[in-house]
């Protein structure tokens, strides 16, 4: 059965070089933006980055948002025997589309702002250099900022992607993590543990009574779980839903402030009190959760005396990130690997 591995990452994230590996291992490539290339040639309008979001944008809003992703997938059925690296996914809605596919897997290729902004200024590709605020304008469209929602949406497709992975090192731990997820692919490699705990985390999440978010947690160490825990009310307490929604919601408090209102406890928060609850030592080891803590979790964490931890998904609390940054005795990782669960 051929496979079809979909490419999602902001412009300098390294989606190049996998399509040239996966082209190199006899993939054909093809991407959504040719699509949109030929729409831009019809027009006799140039092929530059912001006049093809243009017209991609223009596509979405009138034929639909997976429209590109539509496109491309009656596309590669023509060539039904074929393994094909397909480039390009700037909307969930195109993901949705694909994954009408079998055997559609979507890779997630990301970097830190800086480093994205370094790449692309000395890359020139679009003709005259591009200043730093060009560049971070152009990241900040691809991120969904001041976009439709069926307009750039690469950070949405990121949250979709079935592997995850940070392109900020040498160009052979690119290398290495991508065939880590190609023989997962096809069973030659097991999973790491951050892989492992991470699934567990994230099917803890689905336990979660919160009306907003699903979260899961897992305290591990040696290679061995020690708790878990999930958002929703304490115990014998009502949840949300039992009293009629959720009481932030109702008064517009923006996710990532005023976490005191809120009839729920957060994952990290149970993970840590099942710990004291059964006399467990969770000192010294590593937090999974599917999002980044908030400055309540963070400061828990912290006098718990756990040293790592490792999450999923970024969460808008400034003070948390305030606190994370001033301290030196926890390490902070952003998770890569399979998204199983």
């Amino acid at each position: 059965m051929p496979k079809y591995i979909g490419l999602t990452g902001y412009m300098g994230s390294g989606k190049g070089i996998l399509a040239d590996m996966l082209k190199a291992k006899g993939y054909r490539y093809i991407s959504l933006s040719d699509i949109v290339r030929k729409e831009a040639t019809f027009r006799d309008l140039p092929h530059d980055r912001e006049s093809l979001q243009n017209i991609g944008n223009e596509l979405r809003a009138k034929h639909g948002a997976g429209i590109l992703g539509k496109g491309v997938r009656e596309e590669v059925l023509k060539d039904p025997d074929a393994n094909f690296v397909i480039d390009g996914i700037r909307n969930p809605a195109c993901i949705n589309e694909l994954r009408e596919l079998k055997e559609f897997h979507v890779v997630g290729v990301s970097a830190a702002d800086e480093i994205l902004i370094k790449r692309v200024s000395e890359r020139g590709r679009e003709g005259s250099p591009l200043t730093r605020d060009e560049i971070v304008a152009k990241l900040n469209r691809e991120k969904g900022m001041g976009e439709p929602g069926d307009g750039q949406q690469v950070r949405k497709c990121l949250g979709m992607a079935d592997y995850f992975m940070l392109n900020e090192g040498a160009l052979d731990e690119l290398e290495k993590k991508f065939m880590h997820f190609l023989k997962l692919l096809d069973g030659t490699d097991r999973p790491t543990f951050d892989e492992i705990f991470m699934e567990i985390a994230c099917t803890w999440a689905k336990r979660a009574t919160c009306l907003r978010r699903q979260v899961g947690a897992v305290i591990a160490k040696d290679g061995q779980q020690l708790t878990a825990g999930y958002n929703g009310a304490p115990r014998g307490v009502p949840h949300c839903a039992e009293m009629g929604g959720c009481l932030r919601m109702k008064l517009g408090i923006p996710s990532g402030q005023r976490h005191e209102i809120c009839r729920g406890t957060h994952a990290e928060q149970n993970a840590i009190t099942q710990a004291a609850k059964f006399g467990i030592n969770i000192q010294g080891g590593t937090l999974y959760c599917n999002t980044f803590p908030c400055v309540i979790c963070t400061k828990m964490i912290l006098n718990a005396g756990i040293v790592k931890v490792v999450y999923d998904s970024d969460y808008d609390d400034l003070l948390s990130k305030e606190i994370l940054g001033q301290q030196e005795i926890l390490e902070l990782k952003r998770y890569e690997g399979s998204r199983t669960a």
